[in-house]
Formats: structure tokens, sequence, C-alpha cells
């Protein structure tokens, strides 16, 4: 649709209110307008009755210019001059008291009441007397240099919305104009809505779309260049999970502005300004769900050569995925937008036969790369050549995750039945562990006569001792396992040991009493933080 240029509107026929009837004769009203351009106080405020007088001159002059125009007598040609040459004038005064008071404006509108009221009046009578160009033309003029002062004072450097630009920058100062913008933007966009709500205000007798183009002049360049900087580092931006974060921080706040850009923006001539809003959000979607991809296919990248944790602890991959995965989680509303538009091949049959909270995208996604870490997990438990160990490092892993995704949006996001899952894998995962370490040591104990009792104390003893020293770095990293673990090992060595202790210990010399191998039990699995 073709916008009307605001020459053509301006030219439209429009009415105008004025504040009251005008009853005076053109002497009285010459006399006015001539006796405060005379007196003239640019730091005044103005006078209804001088705006009223001069809304008569100009009424009586188009009357004269009427009648000269079918033939009427030359004798009020000097009359029409003079009130011609005396309406000049005052509009010069109008002109320079409007832009003072439009100076005077600040970008809080709402406690503006008294300078826009004057402003108001003002536009009025100039939009009345014909002087609708230099009226608006000065309106748009101070609005413009306003904003571009508010830019300039909220500091966003437009020289870094270039291409060439952001694929030079360091991801470190990148990452501040980012932040700089996120800042910033519900402030920009505040701004351009003081600007509709003052431009609405000042010309509230013109027709909308006067109101619309005025509107327009003033806001959509500056407008456009700061909406496009998102779009723009979506789209030259090197996809890397580092950067995920912040680029979904621009989208949750383009997203909340989107409905007041839309708004304000609604008419033709602003469309452009609301394009670039949704095509920057498209972009920041498209880039976000890339690095998405990237994240997964850098847990599936990680070498197995960091695999070895000592004494089974917690992986540093798990730590970074799951603090990673905990971040995400608090941006649920807006990746439930983002991943909607993830290619189908993403549900396969592992999604259908997951236990997940409702089956949307965003659970299917985390679950994917909980599945993904996990395998990870299992492939560098196969590098521990203690089976009792490999054991320990998978409880100790799974239970991490576990008690990240209950102290976060994870729990709500996969659902009870997904974490009860997981549990009892833990769980299970945690008797591996106990029953391959403990269990031939145990197997020790239970003897059938003497020879046989001296026999088995001297290996039980050598093997205690040999797992105090290898064992001394095992850990559980988890309070509650690590304390039941090692109420399980005491279940299961302590109370056989004592009895074999009471019948025998005055007959052998034994290296540990059963308080002795209580005791050490204790010291097994220090907390790994």
């Amino acid at each position: 649709m073709a916008v009307t240029p605001l020459r053509d509107l301006l030219a439209e026929p429009t009415s105008f209110r004025l504040d009251q009837p005008i009853t005076r004769s053109i002497s009285q009203s010459i006399s006015i307008v001539s006796s405060t351009i005379s007196n003239w106080d640019p730091h005044s405020s103005h006078s209804p009755t001088f705006l009223q007088a001069t809304s008569h001159l100009h009424s009586h002059l188009l009357h004269l210019s009427a009648s000269a125009s079918h033939g009427a007598a030359s004798s009020r040609h000097s009359e029409l001059v003079k009130i011609h040459t005396l309406l000049e004038s005052a509009m010069r005064h109008l002109e320079e008291l409007f832009k003072r008071r439009l100076f005077s404006i600040s970008s809080d509108v709402d406690s503006q009441c008294d300078e826009i009221a004057d402003a108001c009046s003002i536009a009025e009578t100039m939009l009345a007397t014909g002087y609708g160009e230099e009226c608006v033309s000065t309106y748009q003029s101070m609005r413009q240099s306003n904003l571009k002062s508010q830019m300039v004072r909220l500091r966003f450097d437009q020289s870094s919305n270039q291409p060439k630009v952001i694929r030079k920058l360091k991801w470190e100062i990148l990452e501040r104009h980012i932040k700089s913008w996120t800042d910033i933007a519900p402030v920009v966009v505040q701004s351009c809505s003081d600007e509709h709500q003052l431009c609405h205000e000042i010309f509230a007798v013109s027709p909308e779309s006067v109101r619309n183009s005025i509107f327009s002049t003033i806001t959509c360049d500056k407008a456009l260049n700061f909406l496009t900087f998102p779009e723009t580092v979506a789209m030259y931006l090197k996809p890397s999970p580092e950067k995920l974060f912040r680029l979904l921080d621009m989208y949750v706040v383009l997203s909340d502005l989107l409905p007041d850009i839309e708004s304000m923006f609604s008419s033709d001539p602003a469309r452009s300004v609301r394009s670039q809003a949704m095509s920057s959000l498209d972009k920041l979607s498209k880039a976000i769900r890339s690095v998405v991809s990237e994240f997964e296919l850098a847990i599936q990248k990680d070498p197995l050569k960091s695999s070895a944790v000592r004494g089974g602890a917690i992986h540093p991959l798990t730590r970074y995925v799951m603090n990673y995965l905990a971040y995400l989680s608090d941006f649920e509303h807006s990746l439930h937008e983002i991943l909607i538009d993830l290619p189908p091949d993403c549900k396969s049959s592992f999604f259908e036969q997951a236990n997940l909270a409702d089956g949307s995208i965003l659970s299917v996604t985390i679950a994917w790369i909980l599945f993904v870490l996990l395998c990870k997990i299992d492939s560098k438990a196969e590098t521990y050549s203690d089976a009792a160990l490999s054991y320990l490092f998978l409880a100790n892993n799974l239970q991490y995750i576990l008690k990240k995704i209950q102290g976060c949006h994870l729990k709500t996001i996969l659902g009870d039945d997904w974490v009860n899952e997981h549990n009892t894998k833990a769980r299970r995962f945690m008797d591996g562990h106990v029953r391959s370490g403990w269990a031939d040591m145990s197997a020790l104990l239970p003897v059938h006569n003497e020879d046989d009792d001296i026999e088995s104390l001297r290996k039980f003893e050598m093997n205690f001792e040999k797992a105090m020293k290898e064992r001394k770095d095992w850990v559980i990293a988890d309070a509650a396992m690590r304390e039941e673990v090692r109420l399980t090992v005491e279940a299961m060595l302590v109370p056989m040991y004592r009895g074999w202790y009471r019948s025998h210990n005055n007959f052998v010399a034994v290296k540990f009493t059963p308080e002795d191998v209580k005791k050490r039990i204790l010291r097994f699995y220090g907390d790994s933080d």
C-alpha cells in the first residue's frame, strides 16, 4: 500500500477547533497581534487571546483573498498585504516559542502537562493558519534531536550494528554490546512510546494519518537501527554454547517489548519497524536453535582422555552440562516458542518411550541432551579398570544430575516419572558399587573351622588394608548417599567380624578390633567438594 506524503496529508481539508469563539473585529485582532509582537517576551507564556486573534486574522486574510480573486476593489490590497505581513511575523514568533516549549519537554511526558498544553495550542494555531508544514518541520526536527540525544546518553554504539564489525569483535567485547542493548532496549522503546503519546497530544486536532506520519519520521530510523542489532548478531555470530544465554537475553527482552512495538508502529508509515522486530526475533530463534545443536555436539565430542576423574568423583563435563541446563531452564517459556520449529526427526522412538512431563518439544530436547550426557558418562566409566570404581563414578554423576534437576525448573520440564526412573538407576549403580567393592571382603568372614578362621582373618586384614590404601581418595559426593553406603558396608562387615573377634581374639593376634573396622569404614568416601 502506498504511503501518502505528509505534505499531501497537511494539504487535506481539516477542521480545527479554537478554545473560544472569536467575536472581536479585525481592527481589534490587528491591535492584539501587533501589540503582542512588539512587546514579545520569548520566556513568557503565550496569550490565548493572541492565538485567537491570529486565527481570526488568517480567516479574514482568506476572505480578502477570495474577494480579490473575484474582482473586488483593489483598495483592499494594502489591507491584505498588511495582514499577511503581520501573520508572517506572528508565525515567526510562534515558531520560536514552539521550539522553546518543545525543548522544555523532557522524556517524562506525563509530568509535562503545562508545557504540552502550550505546545498543543501553538501547533493548533499554526496548523489552522496555514503554517502546518513549518509547524511539523519544527516539531520533527526538535523531537528527532531529542531522541538522538537520548540514544547518545544511553551509550548504544551504533557502529557495532554492522556485519563486518560483528565478525571482527572478540566475544568479550561483543558480549558487552549485547548486554548494553538488552539493558537499554526497554528505555528506547519507552522513549518511542513517549514520542508516540506526545505526537498524538500535540497534533490532536490533526487526522490520525498526519500524526502517524509525523511520529514515523521522528522515530523510524532510530528504531530500525536499534532493532536491527539482534538480527545482525544472530546472523553473523559464530554459534557456540557459551553465547547462548546472551542470545536468549535479547530474545526475551525483544519478545517482551514486541506488543508495545506492534502497537506504536502499527500504521503503514511505520510498518518497517514492526517487520524488523519480527525479523530479529526470527533470526534470534534460528541462532538459538543452532547453538543448542552445537551444545549437544560439544557433549558428544568431549574426549575420552578427559575421563579419568580421581576417586570416581563428578566429572567436570557433568557439572558444566547441568549448570548450563539449570540456567537454560530459567528461559522455559521462551524456549517453548523457539524450539517449536525444530525438525520432526528430533522426535525419535527414544522420545516416545521417555517418561516426560508433557512431551513438549522443550522436555524432549532437554531429555535428549541428558541422554547424550549419560551416554558419554557411561563411556567414561568404562575407562576405570576397577568395576567398583566404575559403578561409583556412574552413581556420583547421575546423583549429581538428579540433585541439580530437583533444584531448578528442570524438574517441572522433565516431570516426576523421569526423575523417579533415574533415581532408581542411581540406586542400582550404588548397589553395584557396594556389591563389587565389598562382597568379596564380606565373604572372607564366614568361617567353618579354626584353620579357616585364621586364614580368612589374614586375607580379610590384607584386603582391608589394601582397600584403605587404594580407596582413600574414593568419594561419594551426595551426603545422604555417602552415609547410606557407609552404614551398608558397616552392616556387611562389622557384625560378622565382631562375632569372630569375640570368639578368637584371645588365641590369635589381630590388627583390627571391631571398633577399628567401624571407624575406618566411616573414613571411606570423603566428600569430593
